[in-house]
């Protein structure tokens, strides 16, 4: 019997990835909320797949320490990534971390079924447009540019390096502070840094206190 498990916080996400799943044979589908809940349903169900979102409400990005765990807690989980994320460097980070495959939301069911055949033969997919992007990203070498940043990011992080909180930089970039949160999450994937203090660090060194 042939098992997947889809981690999303959209219910209407979850019945079009069922209804994928379900036309491509596969028997059981059981679902998700939330990257807590998603760990803990894949260690008691051992699904032979798991179809996981990046962001879920409160927790931007954290899909990618979801990718992580799963993968620490076994080598060979065939994790397929439906996210609406097509920023070359958030797909790349999905790989290393341990996704076999990544789809856009946007895509037609079809890439998402190629997408989940694939991975379940053990086999990575990522469409042609994903691939060159991350290629080109990778020949640039690990340390990732400023160009990689957006230009509210950039704010967010020259304001940071200035010593302002997220309250205040949401305050003068008029913005809330959810805005404010989930910029740094991105930075600190895209700049592949851990925390705050290292964020800071990256600021100082590339003059973005100036």
């Amino acid at each position: 019997m042939t098992t997947a498990l889809v981690v999303d916080d959209h219910p209407i996400v979850y019945q079009g990835c069922r209804r994928v799943l379900q036309d491509m044979g596969v028997d059981a589908v059981f679902d998700a909320g939330s990257v807590v809940a998603g760990y803990r349903s894949y260690l008691r169900r051992k699904p032979d797949m798991v179809i996981v979102d990046l962001t879920f409400s409160g927790d931007d990005l954290g899909g990618l320490a979801l990718i992580r765990r799963i993968r620490t807690s076994n080598a060979n989980a065939r994790i397929v990534v439906f996210s609406m994320h097509n920023d070359p460097t958030v797909v790349a980070r999905a790989l290393e971390c341990g996704a076999l495959a990544y789809v856009l939301k946007d895509a037609p069911p079809s890439e998402l079924m190629a997408a989940c055949e694939r991975a379940l033969a053990g086999e990575p997919h990522l469409n042609h447009k994903l691939a060159m992007q991350v290629a080109l990203l990778r020949s640039r070498g690990d340390s990732l540019p400023m160009r990689d940043l957006s230009e509210r990011e950039k704010q967010v992080l020259a304001l940071l390096a200035r010593g302002n909180n997220y309250d205040q930089i949401a305050a003068k970039l008029g913005v809330s502070y959810k805005t404010v949160a989930n910029a740094s999450s991105l930075m600190r994937d895209k700049l592949r840094v851990k925390n705050l203090a290292g964020l800071i660090r990256f600021a100082i060194a590339n003059q973005m206190d100036s």
